[in-house]
């Protein structure tokens, strides 16, 4: 398997500068806009989901479940819409997707007030179940066109989750108490129906290779040789396991913030405080298509797990808001990098006519293993403060850590 991610030594004398700069010109600026802000809503439905519910029916208990409907029925709608995609085409599915997905958000929240509670739960879980997979699909479309310049489109991809994270649940809470709940809800409706028609309807819309059209015996463009299927379904694990162990690290740091945020005097600043790891994340990603290609995908793996982890012993350990902060910006610059990584490695095995269940699965990943640490992560701290909340963080990190050992021993060169 070949590292895919640096573009800039895949093109010698080219500067990473040079690589940003080349993906406005395969896609267009009107490209690059609707795939970022195609994919905003996915940050703000769970939150105006849970703040409306809070709001309609005074019941923070009734909200949560409704929330949680919504993010499992996404991290089940996301690779079933991977697969219609590989299936049909990009288009149709995420056209279908925008007309379903609005149309049960304006349900919920013309329902909200009189509806019962089973009803509530279920529309909440039909909106996310039908959310589009602006991401992992435009993933896809980039492996197709961005050729030496994958790796800065993957960092762009990368730069814009964790930006799309910090806005987005902070438009919902700026709408709703400025507004009302219904507006920050249907805001995100509104975006979806712009901004993920605009996606679905451009032109880069072909690159996206569907099953039917593909060669059967055609080798991924991201690889030099072909892989023994029994490696590719390994990686495939491990790259979903690498996934959910990314989305506990994130769920568990967010409560782990919230209650150190708490615990110290800091009031509701947990998310500021998690801001700043995201922040320093991006800075990080976007610096990545730097890095040569002979530090390989599974050192890079690694690597990454292994700052993340310090970085948690760190906060686990840190006496002050300072000091937490120094170690949260360490994990933060380190959790970029691992998304980055994990999703090249799912580009470097997906087969042609196939990336976008292996897109969407991966992305489901984060959204199960967010689930696993806000919720267990809120239980730890409660019983145990934040240290015991970031006691998951850090062993999530070096879950991450051994998975990427992991890759490095399926993808060593055989004999």
């Amino acid at each position: 398997m070949s590292s895919t991610t640096s573009a800039s030594s895949a093109n010698p004398g080219r500067s990473a500068l040079a690589a940003y700069r080349a993906l406005p010109a395969r896609a267009g600026w009107g490209y690059l806009i609707a795939t970022s802000l195609g994919r905003l809503p996915l940050s703000m439905m769970p939150l105006a989901i849970l703040t409306l519910a809070t709001a309609s029916t005074g019941s923070i208990a009734l909200a949560g479940v409704a929330a949680a409907a919504a993010a499992v029925g996404e991290a089940i709608g996301a690779p079933t819409g991977g697969a219609l995609s590989d299936r049909f085409g990009q288009r149709p599915v995420l056209l279908t997707g925008v007309v379903l997905n609005v149309g049960f958000a304006v349900a919920f929240v013309a329902t909200i007030a009189d509806a019962p509670d089973l009803l509530i739960v279920a529309l909440a879980g039909a909106t996310g179940l039908s959310l589009p997979q602006v991401g992992p699909l435009s993933r896809v479309r980039w492996m197709a066109m961005s050729g030496d310049d994958l790796s800065a489109a993957f960092a762009f991809e990368g730069v814009t989750d964790e930006v799309v994270y910090i806005i987005g649940p902070a438009l919902v809470g700026i709408l709703a108490v400025t507004v009302s709940p219904e507006v920050a809800l249907l805001s995100a409706a509104a975006l979806i129906a712009v901004f993920v028609t605009q996606f679905a309807l451009h032109p880069t819309a072909r690159f996206a290779i569907r099953r039917a059209d593909a060669a059967p015996a055609e080798a991924p463009e991201t690889t030099r040789a072909p892989l023994p299927v029994w490696v590719r379904r390994s990686l495939g694990a491990v790259v979903l396991g690498g996934m959910l162990a990314m989305g506990t690290f994130f769920g568990a740091s967010q409560a782990g913030l919230t209650s150190f945020a708490l615990a110290n005097g800091l009031g509701d600043s947990g998310s500021l405080l998690y801001a700043v790891m995201a922040v320093g994340s991006a800075v990080t990603t976007v610096a990545m298509v730097a890095v040569p290609d002979r530090i390989g995908l599974a050192t890079r793996w690694v690597l990454a797990g292994a700052g993340m982890a310090i970085g948690a012993v760190g906060m686990m350990l840190a006496p002050n808001v300072v000091a937490l902060l120094v170690w949260a910006v360490l994990a933060g610059a380190f959790q970029g990098p691992a998304l980055l990584t994990i999703f090249s490695v799912a580009g470097s095995i997906a087969q042609p006519g196939r990336a976008g269940i292996l897109m969407t699965l991966t992305g489901s990943g984060v959204v199960l293993g967010v689930a696993i640490g806000t919720s267990a992560g809120g239980a730890l701290a409660a019983a145990g403060g934040p240290a015991a909340a970031f006691g998951l963080v850090a062993t999530a990190a070096g879950v991450l850590a051994v998975l990427g050992g992991v890759v490095g021993i399926l993808t060593r060169p055989r004999a």
